[in-house]
């Protein structure tokens, strides 16, 4: 990415999440620092600093809901990932952000950092978590912004829990994201082996372990575009240079 950037821009923050609506990718960094590129063209378009997404950014997808007709894109959901495992929701345009909801999981059943990811077309959030030392998944329905409480936030709970899956043996958790029945998920550190795992939630079986230990980085952000789905890897020290590998997707039945 380093070469399609302005040389005189600087990227705060390691890379992240990777959000794709159209013909542009939002490239999240540490603290919300967002770089947006046209991937059509092969373009930079501008660097962003999220309004209030101060945690991780691990991961980022759009819904279907709008803040208004008018509005450029669809609203954009981000992972805090730690701390309170907050999924900021933005109002987001090509040169700017607007946080305009915060959702919060209340449950004290899971531990560690947990991502949120919107299957937008069953208007559906997800929950990427760990429960008793096993990864899994909750599914909730996504909530709108008039769901909002007076501040401005969305508290749920166990009980508003649609399904659960169990994800199985996933050693360092990554992105996420889900299209149609599958849900996408990388996995690892450079350090250790890396992997892509795809999980049929409906079945709930391992459709699809692919090994991607010959990328030399560490995977982060995961979205779809077309019949190709692109994955972010972080690369250390110079956030500028994070990486963006496309891998063609295979047609579900």
């Amino acid at each position: 990415m380093d070469d399609l950037l302005p040389a005189d821009l600087e990227v705060k923050g390691s890379s992240q999440g990777m959000a794709i609506m159209g013909r542009y990718a939002f490239l999240m960094h540490d603290k919300g620092g967002c770089v947006v590129l046209d991937i059509k063209r092969l373009k930079y378009i501008s660097y962003l600093t999220m309004e209030g997404n101060t945690g991780h950014c691990n991961n980022a997808s759009f819904g279907r809901e709008r803040l208004s007709p008018k509005s450029q894109f669809p609203l954009l959901y981000v992972t805090e990932c730690r701390g309170k495992r907050a999924c900021y929701v933005n109002d987001v345009t090509l040169g700017g952000s607007r946080l305009v909801q915060t959702i919060y999981y209340d449950g004290d059943d899971i531990v560690g950092p947990a991502d949120w990811f919107v299957d937008a077309k069953r208007d559906r959030l997800w929950l990427y978590c760990t429960r008793d030392g096993e990864r899994m998944l909750k599914e909730f329905r996504l909530p709108r912004l008039a769901d909002s409480d007076s501040v401005g936030e969305v508290h749920l709970l166990q009980e508003d829990v649609l399904s659960e899956q169990r994800l199985g043996a996933i050693a360092i958790p990554q992105g996420s994201m889900k299209h149609r029945r599958r849900v996408y998920l990388p996995d690892g550190v450079p350090s250790r082996e890396r992997w892509l795992h795809v999980v049929d939630v409906v079945s709930g079986e391992k459709v699809g372990q692919f090994d991607i230990s010959h990328i030399p980085y560490e995977p982060e952000g995961v979205a779809r575009r077309g019949g190709k789905l692109y994955i972010s890897f972080h690369t250390p020290r110079n956030p500028r240079q994070n990486r963006i590998y496309t891998f063609r997707l295979k047609r579900q039945r």
